[in-house]
């Protein structure tokens, strides 16, 4: 019994990194791997086990394990989805090299799984055959997120690297950090070995292997067929001229055409002895957690463009020039009432039309350009796909090709039984203007002193963001326009946002006043969740010309305790962030 908790059943194979296990969690009655590492660890493998296991529980990808605990009392143990597949390298032993079309699609899923991972800000470190499993209808799934007292490390004449050397890529095996980029070569140098029966690089002794890679001396592909030539760009020498995972996975797509991997079966269980011991219930348990993993994930991966939004691979153009207004159409929203278009509420991103629809109940109807990173959604281009929403709301997201979207929300308190039949409108107009073509450029460019022109990621240095454990530049995920910026922590669900608001420059800002460094600022704390603490600070340089609107910098910090936690970090951020503003 591993922390009163889970009883370890059987040991299911033993690498380099450590011993796997299934277990039944007697707490939750499912079926759970463990895993152990070979080596006692220590106290600081012990810190950066728990930061690092946190960090990769943040991944939810029905292609990627999921994390569900640790235990790191006297012995370290990572309790993961459990999953009856066989690994890649397992697979490829068994039966020799697979055919190219098997290879692409098993390639699909995993650099599917690695765009989730990427847009959490999470290097895997070791895509390998061994980290791949692959079930008997090619599902496949992505394991061991380099969790540091299992990561395979070789010691060479330069230092150390992280991965495994057959299939790590020439940077790292010249000693330096590995990359998203160093992630796209790993999958590479697998996807090589799963069609030609070879890592790129050969095999042989570890040193051997790692001078090889760093010469970039590749065996010749004689198998590959049509993933050649893709293969070659994901094992390019230099990282900048390797695809991103998301492309690759779009690559991948094309040459699989409409398949899908099916998920497995949920087998029935036999009403006899303790259901935990029944083989069939192992199965059965594995099945729902992937399909669970499926249902509950946080990032997904990012859908395919089909070929008109391919056709037209600059929809959007320079974001801090595409005008979102000219989504909206002022006229068809007056059918529910009078409408009137407003240019500067909230971020750059956006556009807004208040639609009086009786008495005192005025519609927001907000359109929004995200980027997909940022902003998640399924759907294929084009397509006005409804997103789940409170009662005050409806939304509805049009995804326009593999990195943006447009975002159409209809909001009010007190909603009228067509808030939706509003949005759908908006949402159809919007989708419209798309297929049109580029979309029109604003009339006329920010002033100088404007916020818009201010990168939001580059406010927050690692020495700011240091006020925060876990959290540095290395996590920000960017905005539409970079006018918004967010920060992940490695070892807790704190999260830091920071967003540029167009605000009336005679109405006041809600918040306690404070004054932070040279800047007037507003306290909030959140009054729904009660777990974040937002500073408001308005942007006035000095000398320039009295506006109708003001600029605000608005910065969030929320994370699991009581928003009033979070203040003082929050004023420190606020603080370091504008004093970076133009003056």
């Amino acid at each position: 019994m591993v922390d009163g908790r889970y009883q370890l059943e059987d040991a299911r194979g033993s690498g380099s990194g450590g011993v796997v296990w299934t277990a039944f969690d007697r707490k939750l009655k499912r079926l759970v791997a463990l895993k152990r590492p070979h080596a006692i660890a220590s106290q600081g493998d012990r810190l950066r086990f728990r930061r690092e296991a946190e960090t990769a529980a943040q991944v939810h990808h029905p292609n990627a394990i999921s994390i569900f605990d640790t235990v790191d009392g006297d012995e370290c143990w990572l309790v993961m989805e459990y999953s009856p597949a066989q690994s890649l390298d397992k697979v490829l032993a068994a039966g020799g090299p697979m055919a190219p079309e098997r290879v692409a699609r098993i390639g699909m899923q995993v650099a599917a799984a690695l765009t989730a991972v990427h847009a959490r800000g999470i290097v895997h470190r070791d895509v390998k055959p061994g980290n791949i499993l692959v079930d008997d209808d090619d599902f496949a799934k992505l394991t061991d997120f380099g969790i540091s007292i299992w990561r395979a490390v070789t010691q060479t004449d330069i230092g150390t690297i992280s991965g495994t050397p057959a299939y790590a890529a020439p940077e790292v095996a010249e000693g330096r950090p590995a990359s998203e980029a160093s992630d796209v070569f790993s999958l590479g140098a697998t996807l090589f070995a799963a069609v030609e029966g070879s890592p790129p690089f050969g095999t042989g002794e570890p040193d051997e292997v790692l001078e090889r890679v760093r010469r970039g001396d590749i065996l010749p592909v004689t198998k590959a067929g049509p993933l050649a030539p893709l293969l070659s760009e994901m094992l390019a020498p230099r990282p900048g001229q390797r695809p991103t995972a998301d492309e690759v996975r779009l690559r991948l797509k094309e040459l699989v055409g409409d398949w899908e991997a099916p998920l497995p079966a949920v087998h029935a269980v036999p009403a006899r002895t303790p259901f935990w011991r029944r083989p069939l219930y192992l199965a059965a348990a594995a099945t729902v957690l992937v399909g669970a993993a499926a249902v509950f994930a946080l990032v997904d991966s990012q859908p395919e463009p089909n070929r008109v939004a391919a056709s037209n691979p600059s929809l959007i153009g320079d974001e801090r020039t595409a005008n979102p207004c000219a989504l909206l159409d002022r006229k068809e929203l007056a059918q529910f009432g009078p409408a009137e278009l407003h240019t500067a509420y909230g971020n750059f991103n956006r556009c807004d039309v208040l639609v009086n629809v009786g008495g005192r109940e005025t519609v927001d109807v907000e359109v929004q350009l995200v980027t997909r990173k940022s902003h998640p959604v399924r759907g294929e281009p084009f397509e006005i796909v409804e997103v789940p929403s409170d009662s005050s709301e409806c939304d509805r997201t049009i995804p326009v090709d593999d990195k943006y979207s447009v975002r159409v929300t209809a909001k009010v308190p007190d909603p009228p039984t067509n808030l939706c039949a509003i949005a759908d409108v908006a949402a159809k107009t919007a989708e419209s203007t798309l297929r049109q073509g580029p979309l029109p450029r604003r009339a006329t460019p920010f002033p100088a002193e404007s916020l818009a022109n201010v990168d939001a990621c580059q406010l927050l240095d690692d020495a700011a963001l240091a006020t925060l454990p876990g959290m540095d530049r290395s996590s920000a995920v960017p905005g539409f326009g970079s006018w918004a910026c967010k920060w992940y922590s490695l070892v807790s669900r704190t999260e830091v946002s920071l967003r540029y608001d167009q605000h009336a420059a005679q109405e006041p800002i809600n918040g306690e006043p404070a004054r932070l460094g040279d800047h007037d600022a507003f306290v909030k704390l959140d009054t729904d969740s009660s777990t974040s603490c937002t500073i408001s600070v308005p942007h006035q340089p000095a000398n320039r010309p009295q506006r109708t609107t003001v600029d605000v910098l608005v910065l969030t910090v929320k994370g699991p305790q009581a928003g009033a936690e979070y203040c003082a970090s929050a004023k420190t951020l606020t603080t370091s962030a504008a004093s970076k503003l133009p003056r």
